[in-house]
């Protein structure tokens, strides 16, 4: 690890505060090349942007550590995030450590990652619990699969849920497809990840089913952990449901970590994926844009709190029902 210059970095308290913040930050660490520590609070992650330099990218297996190119500012930047979860101040000592190697000693991105990854093996261990963000879709989701399993059968229901492959939307159904999107926030704000998500599947009808979740005691709420349990009781275990949970990320040595109760904020809501829908795909692009074969994949945040929701198809209408 090189020395800490801390005019250079956040103390532990000033770094709470952005912690604290309801919106992203984004700061810039002195020196050359340019680094630039993003804070976002709300997706529990912490990153790194720093500008290609054209040489090779690291090969991260790590599953709570995200590398990728963006373009910003007609530049490529590399951006390296780490989902937090329990372990925020860490992260921000891999971060601050990636840009110390950069600017202090002069090393290529590759070397300052591999060589700073390696440093902090041993905190990273820790950290491999869903984030908040993991956590927060897997509750919705297994709240959506107790519906189904209710109205079905447990292998239908089971069958159904697809959304941990890639490119397959959370729940496929003879009525049609079902995008599960749950949010802690007031409005109905859900995050959209990549241009396929919203693209219904031929001859099948797209729904988003929008959850608000809001933090609850214990005794009016239940915590990711009882929600697993109760879906492991009412399929008396079926390996079916211990693959999915799997493939979902879900480890039961973790399951001391997830502490936090919640209960719905509202009735779930369903939206049908039309021509009217506000979804951002191929399709639509290459319709209003420019050069549409230039778009690699994109992220957006949607806020369908205004939109007049519908009665979607069996079984899910009985999910719009519960309260």
């Amino acid at each position: 690890m090189t020395a800490r210059n801390p005019k250079r970095h956040l103390s532990r308290a000033a770094l709470d505060e952005y912690l604290d913040h309801s919106s992203p930050s984004v700061l810039t660490i002195p020196g050359e090349p340019t680094c630039r520590l993003v804070v976002d609070p709300e997706q529990r992650r912490i990153a790194l942007m720093t500008p290609h330099d054209g040489r090779p990218t690291p090969a991260l297996d790590l599953e709570y550590v995200q590398l990728r190119i963006l373009h910003v500012d007609g530049k490529h930047w590399y951006e390296l995030s780490i989902e937090y979860t329990l372990h925020p101040h860490e992260s921000y000592l891999l971060i601050s450590d990636i840009a110390d190697l950069l600017q202090q000693e002069g090393l290529p991105f590759e070397t300052a990652v591999v060589s700073a990854v390696a440093t902090f093996e041993q905190i990273l261990a820790h950290s491999r619990s869903l984030s908040r963000e993991k956590q927060i879709g897997l509750f919705g989701e297994l709240l959506f699969l107790l519906t189904c399993i209710r109205a079905t059968t447990v292998t239908e229901g089971i069958a159904a849920w697809t959304g941990f492959a890639p490119n397959e939307h959370d729940f496929v159904l003879p009525a049609g497809a079902f995008e599960i999107k749950t949010t802690t926030t007031e409005a109905r704000r859900h995050r959209i990840s990549g241009l396929e998500q919203l693209r219904p599947l031929p001859d099948s009808p797209l729904w988003l089913v929008s959850i608000q979740l809001t933090a609850a005691t214990p005794a009016t709420g239940r915590t990711l952990s009882d929600v697993v349990d109760e879906a492991r009781t009412l399929t008396s275990d079926d390996p079916g449901l211990a693959r999915s949970l799997a493939r979902a990320g879900w480890r039961d040595r973790d399951r001391d970590t997830y502490r936090t109760p919640y209960r719905l904020r509202s009735i779930p809501a369903a939206y049908l994926v039309d021509h009217s829908f506000p979804a951002l795909t191929r399709q639509s692009i290459a319709r209003g844009c420019s050069h549409p074969d230039l778009f690699i994949d994109a992220s957006y945040t949607i806020d369908v709190t205004t939109l007049s929701s519908s009665q979607p198809p069996f079984p899910a209408d009985q999910f719009t029902k519960e309260s």
